[in-house]
């Protein structure tokens, strides 16, 4: 990457951006750090005061050139990395993007180049501790010379984009996975690392329930007897994992939904909504966050259904519960005005209902709305 055009000074500063990994696709603060997504405000900080020391334009040895350099470089990638993720709830806001990002990637099938030897290695053995492991390694020489800042925040920064896919669930090679990444090297070693890696830097305050467990079920066969059982017991590991995965990939799913209608992107979770049905119809949840959908894009029939659905699947259903009992209310009152307009236009109406009600001889049925209240009663 040409330094003179990236560092070019304008009028605003604007984040160094480059081609690789995450960055590709939007700011990657933390590989402008070289830290692991995983790192906390403490860490944070320190590892911003260490180079933050070293881009200082007082340091010795520096020429006049290379001061401005440096300079730049604080300015445009360290500052603003630091300042987005010292806070709280931008860091929170910014890893969710994360997670969105990722499955984003694996819904489209796209061959993303890997570069780095150490990012293609995580990609076919991934795991916490090797990415931790590489990251931090990165990160020792990443600020040491101006020439190679770039380059070595790249790096960091596919480590990360291949961390957030594993850790959505995508394995590299898998017969049932798309080919997001495309390793344009091939690495020296493919041994997972277990033994002399760096601890994670300080207590995780970003965390996933997804873990990747190897699958070495074919190792140390003794015998075809031993192999027989063997297989039968790797099928079923092998189909629990996938079930496990699957549902781990719709709740991933349910949840980036969940976002989509914070942000009140109706278009967005009524289409992955309507495709999370078509691999589970009888999600009760994703039937409820449906509901509030057709609710809020004027498709009072549709909501009404969906709901009863979702509480037919699971009477416990909360959100179907919670937003079905508000429309039923709302129909109500709107109702009740309907007869109250009605009245005024016509006194005499009320003579003549209540001359009809007289003349039934058994008294009206409760409403399932009320029988709902009261099971919920009863069951408090």
């Amino acid at each position: 990457m040409n330094q003179s055009k990236q560092l070019k000074p304008q009028s605003k500063p604007q984040f160094i951006r480059f081609d690789r990994g995450i960055s590709q696709f939007n700011h990657d603060y933390y590989a402008a750090l070289g830290l692991p997504i995983i790192s906390n405000h403490l860490y944070i900080r320190n590892v911003y005061l260490r180079i933050a020391r070293i881009l200082h334009p007082d340091v010795y040895g520096f020429s006049a050139e290379e001061k401005e350099i440096a300079t730049q470089y604080l300015a445009k990638l360290v500052n603003p990395a630091y300042n987005m993720l010292m806070k709280e709830q931008d860091r929170q806001a910014y890893q969710s993007i994360f997670k969105l990002l990722a499955m984003r990637l694996m819904q489209r099938s796209r061959n993303i180049q890997i570069h780095s030897e150490m990012a293609c290695e995580l990609m076919i053995t991934p795991s916490d501790e090797v990415y931790e492991r590489f990251v931090t390694e990165i990160a020792k020489v990443q600020y040491q010379s101006l020439t190679n800042i770039l380059e070595h925040t790249a790096e960091i920064s596919e480590l990360n984009l291949v961390y957030i896919l594993y850790k959505a669930g995508y394995h590299h090679g898998a017969a049932n996975m798309p080919p997001v990444l495309a390793p344009m090297v091939s690495p020296k070693t493919t041994k997972a690392h277990v033994q002399n890696f760096l601890p994670p830097p300080s207590k995780p305050s970003y965390a996933y329930n997804l873990k990747y467990v190897p699958d070495q079920s074919s190792n140390n066969l003794q015998s075809s007897s031993d192999a027989t059982i063997l297989q039968e017991s790797d099928a079923t590991v092998i189909q629990e994992r996938a079930d496990r995965n699957n549902i781990q990939m719709i709740n991933n799913r349910l949840n980036m939904c969940e976002i989509y209608i914070m942000q009140s992107d109706w278009n967005a979770a009524l289409r992955d909504l309507r495709d999370i049905l078509q691999i589970d119809q009888n999600n009760s949840k994703c039937l409820a966050m449906l509901g509030v959908v057709y609710q809020n894009i004027n498709q009072p029939q549709m909501a009404k259904a969906s709901f009863k659905r979702s509480l037919q699947i699971n009477p416990q259903e909360g959100l179907a519960l919670k937003y079905l009992l508000e429309f039923d209310d709302s129909s109500q009152s709107n109702s009740i005005a309907k007869k109250n307009s009605i009245t005024k236009a016509n006194p005499n109406i009320n003579q003549k209902i209540n001359q009809k009600i007289n003349q039934k001889e058994t008294p009206p049925q409760r409403s399932w709305i009320l029988k709902l209240r009261e099971w919920i009663a009863s069951h408090k």
